[in-house]
């Protein structure tokens, strides 16, 4: 049924799409890589229960070379790829086009390759209404998504003399409504069922000509726990997702076996428990402004950063910042007075915003943004003179995070460390930075900047049972979920410690056997400082492994892609191995500043074990159209 659906959908799209056009259009080409064409995509996804229908979609980011214009060419290799906790297919887009521009420089087959990613978008995603982002690209000027998503906001002054005031809050008069935690109810049921069948509808649109040898499944931290678990899921056609694929990758999220052996009847009950109270409202569905993350990772938080990108795509990188630095209800925590009377550039605001530690020995970032950041360079800051010792004793709040990893604290700076009168700059990291970091700001900047001009995605109207009939665009990609599904993080974590998971109760039926797990290719690029690769899997013979400590790869992996033992990922963090810098590849070895470990080492490792190709729908096929 699903297949006669997803092609009766992309038939209606070839009669209703205008002209395909000849070559792609400028705006959809990834920021510095004008070889790489993005389109943003639906097809129709998993039937989630109480979903409206409009509303289960599996969305996703294709980005392909932009040279095949709207004729792509058959890929010899697929990457479906999955976002890691409360992330977006925006932080692939870098590690994505490298890997689309180094495809080429090889040979499949007599000719130069072709590697296409797609990215899982969060279903979250297709709530959003971004028609306030799309008005503000279509005019070229932020004020108009500042208008519709924040009205007349709330602000306070700046923090020195000639500051413009920062923008805090929406006001009443703001345009855009939320919806409600009632209205979403029906995202009790948006767990891994409900991705592991979207991502079935992405693979339903690759036509393979060798069986499962094109198909590779990746993901990035939490997306690396879900790589393990589709591939050992038992499908309706009797075969295991591993089945399916040629490969599978782990980005700093994985790979595991799981750590028991079966879930007990009290940890089955005790799950089935928390899906009722999701269920029944108890619980919310969707992550709001309460709780420890919900500063960071709510709708409010989302929705500003969203309108930062447009700042971010339309202002001058050195113009002076009107968003504070630190989300509105953020826990007190070291760094926020330096944090308040610090006036940055848009540039130094995107590195400040996700850097690991954007002054050196001063951890002025909240915990979970030292572990989920990234190395980006550092912000061009000392202490006017006289000041060095007025640092800040405020305490790190609780639950915020991992504990602090790296190098030691020296001084947390405060306000009084400041000119009041400078704006402050930013170091760039990568390759040909000033700092020795992996990526770079900009890149950082961009990936929230962009969004692919080309999609097929149109306004969807559904009926929600509080707010009623509402119709939402969600065709611009957002860089980050506005609405972030509760059920989704808590199948993650608990689908994922189980060596096997059997389920066919209160509506859920689930088949998980990570044994299941053998004979295919495994990459895994980590922080791990294991001495030695450590293959949770024991049916893979094909394991390559590149952590902190160097490159360790089986002897069968070795035969086919040999890498250099000394390449490491000593300078990363987490979310570099999907950000980082590739300006210098010709420059010392993958892992150092500028040459991207993971593509510059995945890039061949998928290619050497794909065999033949894939066909892949066209534009018109899909209904791609051009929204701005």
């Amino acid at each position: 049924m699903k297949s006669r659906l997803v092609g009766w959908s992309m038939a209606l799209a070839a009669l209703l799409a205008p002209p395909a056009m000849a070559a792609a259009a400028p705006a959809s080409t990834v920021p510095g890589y004008p070889e790489v064409l993005g389109e943003y995509l639906q097809t129709p996804g998993f039937a989630a229960p109480g979903t409206p229908e409009a509303l289960n979609s599996a969305t996703f980011l294709r980005l392909r070379l932009a040279a095949d214009g709207a004729s792509p060419k058959p890929a010899n290799a697929v990457i479906v790829a999955l976002p890691g906790f409360s992330s977006t297919p925006s932080q692939w887009i870098f590690l994505a086009s490298q890997m689309v521009k180094k495809a080429p420089q090889s040979q499949c087959e007599g000719k130069p390759c072709r590697i296409e990613v797609w990215v899982l978008q969060r279903r979250g995603a297709h709530l959003a209404d971004t028609s306030g982002l799309i008005a503000a690209r279509k005019a070229r000027d932020p004020a108009v998504a500042l208008k519709y998503y924040y009205g007349t906001p709330v602000t306070r002054p700046g923090p020195g003399p000639g500051a413009p005031a920062l923008i805090l809050a929406p006001g009443p008069d703001a345009s855009f409504k939320a919806l409600t935690q009632t209205d979403l109810g029906f995202m009790a049921d948006w767990g891994f069922e409900a991705y592991a069948g979207d991502v079935d509808a992405m693979i339903g649109l690759i036509r393979t000509r060798s069986g499962a040898r094109n198909v590779f499944l990746a993901g990035h931290s939490q997306g690396g726990g879900f790589v393990a678990n589709y591939a050992s899921r038992l499908q309706p056609d009797g075969k295991r997702g591993v089945d399916r694929l040629a490969g599978l990758i782990f980005l700093d999220g994985g790979p595991s076996a799981g750590g028991e052996d079966k879930p007990t009847d009290a940890q089955l009950n005790a799950y089935f428990s928390r899906v009722a109270d999701l269920r029944s409202g108890k619980s919310k569905v969707y992550t709001d402004g309460n709780g420890v993350l919900g500063p960071v990772a709510s709708l409010t938080s989302f929705m500003g950063q969203s309108v930062t990108g447009l700042y971010y795509a339309f202002s001058d990188p050195k113009a002076e910042t009107i968003f504070p630095m630190r989300a509105v209800g953020s826990a007190s925590a070291p760094g926020d007075d330096f944090l308040n009377g610090l006036r940055v550039t848009w540039q130094a605001r995107a590195g400040v915003t996700f850097d690991t530690e954007p002054v050196a020995g001063g951890a002025v970032q909240l915990s979970i943004l030292r572990f989920l950041g990234q190395g980006l360079g550092k912000l061009d800051f000392t202490p006017l003179p006289g000041t060095e010792a007025l640092c800040d004793k405020t305490p790190e709040p609780p639950m915020l995070g991992p504990p602090r990893t790296g190098a030691a604290v020296t001084c947390t700076p405060t306000a009084a460390m400041l000119d009041p009168k400078r704006v402050y700059g930013w170091i760039e990291g990568g390759g040909n930075g000033g700092v020795a970091d992996p990526s770079k700001a900009m890149l950082w900047l961009q990936a929230q900047a962009w969004a692919p001009s080309r999609t097929n995605v149109r306004p969807a109207t559904a009926t929600f049972a509080q707010s009623g009939v509402r119709t939402l665009d969600a065709s611009s990609m957002i860089a980050f979920n506005w609405y972030q599904s509760e059920r989704w993080d808590f199948d993650a974590n608990f689908v994922g410690r189980y060596k096997t998971l059997k389920i066919d109760r209160d509506g859920m039926k689930l088949d998980l056997d990570k044994s299941a797990i053998a004979a295919i290719p495994v990459y895994v690029a980590r922080q791990s400082t294991a001495p030695r690769a450590s293959n949770p899997f024991p049916g893979v013979t094909d394991y390559t492994e590149i952590n902190k400590a160097g490159t360790f790869q089986s002897d069968a992996a070795k035969a086919l892609t040999p890498l250099n033992p000394a390449i490491n990922a000593a300078i990363y963090n987490h979310t570099d191995f999907i950000a980082a810098d590739d300006t210098t590849p010709d420059k010392g070895k993958p892992g150092d500043p500028g040459n991207a470990v993971v593509s510059n080492t995945l890039t061949d490792w998928v290619l050497k074990r794909s065999k033949g190709a894939a066909t892949t729908p066209t534009p018109r096929a899909l209904g791609v159209r051009d929204v701005f």
